[in-house]
């Protein structure tokens, strides 16, 4: 499906869409680091939580290794934000 608010396409079935334009782009050797801003989020209550934000256990997001080849789940939760450093004297 065609995005109403950024230049990009999306695929209607996938229970999470983060619509982000790009902010920066850094040319790094080979490569382009590109940053972006959300500007737009779309998801499916399936994958909502506490006061309708998505959750990340619902989620289950995944990351691509491109130089094996490989995908990788990510979610186990760490710590609180801006508290986790506190326990450990920083």
């Amino acid at each position: 499906m065609k995005s109403k608010l950024v230049d990009a396409p999306y695929i209607d079935e996938f229970p999470l869409i983060l619509e982000c334009k790009v902010v920066h782009a850094i040319e790094i050797g080979i490569h382009t680091l590109f940053m972006g801003e959300i500007v737009g989020i779309k998801a499916d209550e399936a994958v909502l939580g506490e006061k309708d934000l998505p959750d990340i256990k619902k989620v289950h997001p995944m990351v691509y290794t491109p130089e094996v080849r490989t995908y990788y789940g990510i979610g186990q939760f760490i710590g609180k934000a801006f508290a986790i450093g506190k326990k450990f004297g920083s």
